[in-house]
C-alpha cells in the first residue's frame, strides 16, 4: 500500500464495519489560517458553499438521508493541488461544513458523539485540483 494514502480503517477501535462511503468535492480549501485572516461576512457564504455541497453528495452517492445510517467513524483527507503544503487538521472548518451539510440533509440527526465516533484527519494528498475527501464508516 502507498504509505501517503491513509489505511481506511486501520487502528479504529471498533471490529466490525458497515456501510462505506467516500464523498469528494473539489473547491478552494477554507484553512484555518484562511478563516482566522476573514471577516464573518466573507467566511459565511464558504462555508455555506461547502455546507450544500456535501448534502448534495450525500444524495448524489446513496447516503441514507432517512436517519438509518447507524453511528460512524469520519475519515478527512485534503486534497492540495500543486506543490501546496498544508498542516495536518488545516482544512478543519470545511470539514465542520460538509459534517453540517449531512446533518441539515439528515444522514443523523446531529453530530454529537453518539453518531458521529470520531474524526481523523489525514495527511494531504497532491493532485490537480484542491479539495477534501471524506471517508464515512459505520460502526456496528
Amino acid at each position: 500500500m502507498d504509505s501517503r494514502q491513509p489505511p481506511i480503517g486501520d487502528g479504529d477501535w471498533t471490529a466490525t464495519f458497515g456501510r462505506r462511503y467516500t464523498l469528494t468535492h473539489f473547491d478552494d480549501v477554507l484553512t484555518i489560517n484562511k478563516e482566522r485572516a476573514v471577516h464573518w461576512s466573507t467566511r459565511s457564504p464558504i462555508v455555506a458553499r461547502w455546507r450544500e455541497a456535501y448534502g448534495w453528495l450525500a444524495h448524489a452517492t446513496n447516503v441514507p438521508t432517512d436517519g438509518s445510517l447507524g453511528a460512524c467513524h469520519i475519515d478527512a483527507v485534503p486534497l492540495v493541488r500543486g506543490r501546496r503544503r498544508q498542516d495536518v487538521a488545516a482544512c478543519l472548518p470545511v470539514v465542520k461544513a460538509a459534517i453540517d451539510g449531512l446533518v441539515d440533509v439528515g444522514v443523523w440527526p446531529d453530530d454529537t458523539p453518539e453518531f458521529v465516533l470520531s474524526l481523523r484527519f489525514w495527511p494531504q494528498q497532491t493532485g490537480p485540483d484542491s479539495g477534501l475527501r471524506l471517508v464515512i464508516t459505520e460502526a456496528i
